[in-house]
């Protein structure tokens, strides 16, 4: 009944905007990838924000001001980006200590030098590789798109060492 209704739904709007069903145009979209940077604060009237740093309409063209209607004040961007770089660089080292587990029962690797688990498994990394490398092309991006000159030298160093 409610997936009948939903697709109901998307039908109507769909022809309220003018686009076939099945046309490309109405096709689902992945959205780009996205960091929400936590506990901005407004350096004039003290005003905590989380701020989308690749979402964000303002952000986009680079206008980092305070949300507040009465404030509007300049975020200050050297603080911003080193917030960023802290956060990328805390990220890659989280990478580097992380547990190994087991590929046949789950379990995180108890032992330092065993090659396999206890149950004849091997091992892998919790974190792959290509998932480390996309959450680190997503602030790479951020970096060109803002011109952080130090955080952009950092995640590039990152990605160029895990070619």
């Amino acid at each position: 009944m409610v997936t009948q209704c939903m697709q109901v739904m998307r039908r109507n709007l769909l022809r309220l905007v003018r686009v076939k069903e099945f046309a490309p145009e109405a096709e689902f979209r992945k959205p780009s990838p996205s960091f929400t940077l936590p506990n901005v604060i407004c350096s004039y009237c003290n005003d905590c924000r989380d701020l989308d740093v690749c979402r964000g309409g303002a952000l986009a063209t680079q206008e980092w001001r305070c949300a507040v209607p009465q404030c509007g004040q300049p975020y200050d961007r050297e603080a911003l980006e080193n917030g960023l770089l802290q956060i990328v660089r805390q990220r890659e080292k989280l990478y580097h200590l992380q547990d190994m587990v087991c590929l046949k029962c789950n379990q995180v690797k108890a032992a330092y030098l065993s090659d396999h688990c206890a149950c004849g498994g091997s091992f892998r990394c919790k974190e792959d590789q290509s998932e480390f490398r996309n959450r680190m092309e997503v602030f790479s991006n951020v970096a060109v798109n803002q011109r952080f000159q130090v955080l952009q030298e950092c995640t590039s160093w990152i990605l160029e060492i895990r070619q």
